[in-house]
């Protein structure tokens, strides 16, 4: 009952409220002020609807870094705009970093090139544009930029910039001084040590090289053209097979790596025993590269082959020039040349004089001018092989035609006839050291030539003499 009582008088002053509320005021009575809002309050949400510059600038980066770029755009322009002294570089400067996010080169190196005129000294504006330099390949642009700013900061990236823009400017001086800086302030840069590697390789520098690549190598550094280049550079030292040692390995195979070993031969009569060069050698590291190629490239396997050659170890570089025959085909004209003249050497190794003479020939047929002259030291020399083996009707036979191709010798002349003596041809012994006195008057040897021609002359004279008889 007393609940009933209190809600109806509750409804009943409800109501008289929204009577009194619909009916006019009266011109004596002033109708109610509405509730004032705090001075305070009313300021903080000004200053929220309409950040300052350094909030829309927190707002900016907030969206950079959550990979909101067009937003992170917006945010740093309203800061620039909010900016009344216009000197925050930091606002422009990830500007232009959320340009280069979003994809818009052009308007972050116009951003950048702006900063660094108004602030020559400021190295993350540089860094910044020579990063955009690099990715469109400016290698000039990038050297124009960071070169001055040298001036004020000494860090890695800047070197590391500097040495790839003038490496690619084939500016190998300049580039090994900022890879060797770079170096020094990072150890830890494997593509900085190749790098510095390749051009001392096309300097000729191997030892240095060497160093380099293995450095690159041991940074983690991996690939089939830098085990190739790294056994260039020991080829280049003579480092063929390094120190040859005897070891064991199980179900190794010839020509293989094994470890930290390339086997290269088998030992007659023991099992699994090798010959093996260490991996401080070419021949290891070209088989390494061999091994990491899907198909090893010609240059690789004709680098085996000459390793070999060099290594005079004949029968396999034959063999592996054998095997190159059908890829040579596809090769320029002065690459075959060049591969014919070793294929030539091998088989001059393993006495095929007359594969030897036949691969030199056709070197000469492609490369006239490199090799023709050539040809007459590998009468030369084939002559002289059949002279050691004593046989003297093919040394004779091979000198003369060392003396056709190289008439006007006197070196040759001579020993075509000393050979033609020892064979007893007097007559034509006799003509070849006149030959050699009409080429050479002042002869070293000369009164000793006149006296063998007098004395040959006049037993050919007693010989017709007595056949007159």
């Amino acid at each position: 009952m007393i609940i009933r009582t209190l809600s109806m008088a509750l409804a009943a002053m409800l109501l008289a409220t929204s009577l009194a509320a619909q009916e006019p005021a009266s011109k004596d009575q002033p109708a109610p002020a509405k509730e004032a809002v705090p001075v305070k309050e009313k300021a903080a949400k000004e200053a929220a609807a309409k950040p300052d510059a350094a909030a829309w600038f927190e707002k900016g980066r907030d969206a950079l870094f959550q990979g909101e770029t067009k937003q992170a755009i917006e945010f740093f322009e309203m800061a620039i705009a909010a900016d009344k002294n216009g000197k925050k570089t930091t606002y422009r400067l990830n500007l232009a970093r959320a340009y280069r996010y979003d994809g818009k080169s052009e308007a972050s190196e116009k951003l950048l090139k702006q900063i660094l005129k108004d602030s020559p000294d400021h190295v993350e504006a540089g860094q910044l544009l020579a990063e955009i330099h690099h990715a469109l390949h400016r290698w000039k642009e990038i050297v124009e930029v960071l070169e001055p700013l040298l001036k004020y900061r000494h860090d890695y990236s800047t070197y590391h910039m500097l040495g790839e823009a003038t490496y690619h400017l084939d500016n190998f001086t300049k580039a090994a001084e900022y890879y060797q800086k770079a170096i020094r302030l990072n150890g830890n840069s494997a593509l900085d040590h190749y790098q510095l590697g390749n051009i001392r390789l096309a300097k000729n520098r191997y030892a240095r090289a060497v160093t380099s690549y293995e450095s690159a190598l041991r940074l983690g550094l991996e690939s089939p053209v830098l085990h190739y280049k790294l056994a260039s550079s020991y080829f280049n030292l003579r480092n063929y097979f390094g120190k040859v040692e005897v070891v064991t390995a199980s179900g190794g195979k010839q020509g293989t790596i094994s470890g930290r070993y390339y086997l290269i031969e088998r030992v007659p009569g023991k099992k699994d025993v090798f010959r093996v060069a260490p991996s401080a050698s070419a021949i290891y590291q070209i088989a390494k590269a061999i091994e990491s190629s899907e198909t090893p490239p010609i240059d690789i396997r004709m680098l085996r082959a000459n390793t070999y050659l060099s290594a005079r170890r004949f029968q396999r570089a034959h063999e592996f020039y054998e095997e190159l025959a059908q890829a040579v085909v596809k090769q320029p004209k002065e690459d075959r040349a060049l591969y014919h003249y070793y294929f030539a050497e091998s088989a001059l190794g393993l006495a095929k004089f007359d594969d030897y003479l036949a691969h030199l020939r056709k070197a000469i047929e492609l490369d006239e001018p490199t090799y023709s002259s050539a040809l007459v030291d590998a009468y030369g020399v084939v002559a002289e092989k059949y002279n050691q083996l004593g046989k003297l009707d093919k040394y004779v036979e091979f000198l003369k035609l060392a003396v056709r191709e190289s008439p006007q010798t006197a070196s040759l002349h001579m020993k075509l006839g000393n050979a033609l003596e020892e064979g007893k041809a007097y007559g034509e012994a006799v003509q070849q050291w006149r030959m050699v006195l009409d080429l050479e008057p002042d002869h070293p040897q000369r009164t000793q030539l006149l006296n063998l021609i007098k004395k040959h002359v006049h037993t050919l004279a007693q010989r017709n003499a007595d056949k007159a008889t």
